[in-house]
């Protein structure tokens, strides 16, 4: 509604500066949401083009190797639990002495027994589980699926090597077993770079950015 739309007002008279002024500052702020708008859902294309050959190609492959990797030294840690449980407690041990209250022979005893079987089942399923992330970054043309395999790749990083140390990192275990632990460490490294790629990144949506305030106020 403008100005000379109100009822009584004279279709000649001039706006007062506050009027004009009155009348910017709306337009502003009609402008601003609409943008605000736009920004926090963007427009999804309709065809977002053939997916770039380092999410579709290089980062799956990686991913695989990884996972074959892991395998290897896992099914190591398997069929060697009972003796990587002996040598886990004879390492725990000297650490728990002088804890008080406590049985430095159970607790080293309780801790070796599940700390191995807890990384030997954990690990291969969350790789397992990042895999369909993976996948759907690319069908799901999402960019923030991209971001929970990161940070899930992120978490797999961080556990690999203490498990490879904890299971593997022994004089009577084989040296070879724990180099197959750090082959997984980099060609998860790897995968998670190829997501990150300029192609992939230019490929994906833009990011949303969702503003808590406004969102709690329905606006």
């Amino acid at each position: 509604m403008t100005f000379s739309d109100v009822p009584g007002d004279d279709p000649d008279r001039i706006p007062t500066q506050a009027e004009l002024d009155a009348e910017d500052l709306a337009e502003i702020a009609r402008k601003s949401k609409d943008a605000e708008l736009r920004n926090r859902y963007p427009a999804r294309p309709v065809d977002p083009g053939e997916p770039p050959r380092a999410l579709v190609r290089d980062a799956r492959i990686a991913w695989a190797l990884a996972a074959v990797a892991g395998l290897v030294w896992i099914v190591y840690g398997f069929t060697h639990l009972s003796q990587i449980t002996d040598l886990l407690s004879d390492r725990l041990r000297p650490g728990l002495e002088n804890v008080p209250d406590v049985d430095p022979v159970e607790k080293a005893g309780s801790m070796a027994e599940f700390w191995p079987l807890a990384f030997l089942i954990g690990l291969p399923i969350a790789v397992a589980l990042s895999w369909p992330l993976l996948v759907w970054i690319e069908r799901g043309h999402s960019r923030n699926v991209r971001n929970v395999y990161l940070s899930v790749t992120v978490v797999l990083l961080l556990f690999v090597p203490v498990a490879a140390d904890l299971l593997l990192n022994y004089p009577e275990m084989s040296g070879w077993v724990r180099a197959f632990a750090w082959v997984q460490f980099g060609l998860l490294i790897l995968s998670a770079l190829m997501t990150m790629r300029r192609s992939v990144s230019d490929w994906l949506p833009p990011s949303t950015r969702v503003r808590p305030i406004r969102v709690a106020r329905g606006e």
